[in-house]
């Protein structure tokens, strides 16, 4: 779908990947209604962008989800697009995640999205045209020790939108996922979670801007799913063929610092 005049929500647009996706979107001649729970850079954000509203929302309330969709109908009349974003990471051990800090990331990375599809999927359905696309990570595919809880949420959005995409098939909605690697964005210093994993292997990352241009270009072509590098979806092949061998190799590249975790 040719982003050019078509009105795309985007949630967690006040920083990283998701204001780095607003700046590309208005480029490509968008109308952005961008949302996140950080009111003041958020609104930043839309002052610096032609054709942008700010609504502050806090993606795990149905009712504000709703709120967000109603917004941008007032605003420009219809939803063509939306770009499920907003996310919050996860660390520690399996054994020692905090009930409230997972039931934390899955309102936020899993829930947030269903939400905000059951707010648009009937004006998209009025309409006969429309995209979805989830923001998702190659975690879901390949996990990394100590942030199970956050890949668990991201590979139960990849499910939902795999249903989802059945669900609509031939009411043309499409559905997409795209799977980052590791950005450089502030998103690891915002993890829940005590304590931290250190790791022997550090992969130096992408910009969020990578990030934001493959979302762009999954917009345009609409594919069920996307990476934003090579390598990524190189690694992913190699831990399908030798999955043994790369547990081993996972195993000694992550250490938990114990001192840290609150038992």
């Amino acid at each position: 779908m040719d982003p050019r005049d078509r009105v795309v929500i985007i949630t967690g647009a006040s920083s990283g990947i998701g204001a780095a996706t607003a700046r590309c979107f208005a480029e490509a001649g968008a109308h952005l209604v961008l949302a996140a729970r950080s009111h003041e850079a958020l609104e930043q954000v839309a002052a610096g962008l032609p054709r942008a509203i700010a609504v502050p929302t806090d993606v795990t309330d149905p009712v504000a989800c709703a709120h967000l969709v109603e917004r941008a109908v007032e605003a420009f009349g219809r939803v063509d697009i939306l770009i499920n974003n907003a996310g919050i990471g996860l660390t520690g051990p399996i054994t020692h995640l905090a009930r409230a800090d997972l039931e934390r990331v899955l309102a936020v990375d899993l829930l947030g999205p269903i939400w905000l599809i059951q707010a648009t999927v009937p004006l998209m359905r009025t309409a006969g045209r429309g995209q979805i696309i989830n923001v998702s990570s190659v975690l879901a595919a390949q996990p990394l020790p100590f942030l199970g809880g956050y890949a668990a949420a991201k590979a139960a959005l990849e499910q939902i939108s795999n249903a989802l995409r059945i669900e609509l098939h031939g009411s043309g909605i499409t559905v997409t996922v795209v799977r980052p690697g590791t950005t450089r964005t502030a998103f690891n210093q915002r993890r829940l979670g005590h304590g931290r994993e250190r790791r022997r292997i550090a992969p130096p990352g992408v910009p969020p801007e990578a990030v934001a241009r493959t979302i762009l270009r999954a917009a345009r072509t609409e594919p069920r799913m996307v990476y934003v590098s090579w390598s990524d979806r190189l690694a992913l092949w190699i831990s399908r063929m030798v999955p043994g061998l790369i547990d081993s190799i996972l195993a000694r590249a992550f250490v938990w610092e114990e001192h840290s975790v609150q038992h």
